[in-house]
């Protein structure tokens, strides 16, 4: 009985379906690694009795930090631009001044 559909036999030579499935084993791993770890941390900062609040400190500064972060490579990039085109990178921070403030171009 054939049903007109053809079935094919997979090679060593051909990818597996396994492959373009999107599923990878050592993702997988990984992110139990990282639930596991996840779970101990959380688990050991309770039987300590350490406060929530020492998150909100450590929070508090990663915050901090992501906008010093932020900040720096504005400069750096600002830099970056002032280095190729000066005169750009001047008359580009013109909207940054107040409406009062007036620069003479020459």
């Amino acid at each position: 009985m054939s049903t007109g559909r053809k079935q094919t036999v997979s090679s060593s030579a051909e990818p597996s379906d396994k492959a373009t499935s999107g599923f990878s084993l050592l993702s997988a791993i990984t992110n139990g690694f990282k639930a596991a770890g996840l779970a101990v941390t959380v688990w050991s900062w309770g039987y300590m009795g350490f406060s929530v609040a020492w998150i909100y400190v450590a929070l508090f500064f990663h915050i901090v930090n992501e906008e010093y972060r932020k900040v720096k490579d504005s400069k750096k990039a600002f830099v970056q631009h002032a280095l190729a085109d000066e005169k750009a990178a001047i008359l580009s921070l013109l909207d940054e001044y107040p409406s009062w403030v007036s620069i003479w171009q020459m």
